[in-house]
């Protein structure tokens, strides 16, 4: 649904393969400003 958020069609963003989905989550969400952590391959927790 982070796709779907950010503008790519729902048909569009559930037919792509999975390594294809979750690279543009990444890049959705540090477009949104998150930090991804590749060494544990979740986002880090923003700083308050």
């Amino acid at each position: 649904m982070a796709l779907v958020r950010t503008g790519v069609p729902f048909d569009v963003a559930f037919g792509m393969g999975d390594e294809w989905r979750q690279a543009l989550c990444i890049v959705a969400g540090e477009l949104e400003g998150g930090t991804f952590d590749w060494s544990r391959m979740v986002f880090e927790e923003p700083k308050t």
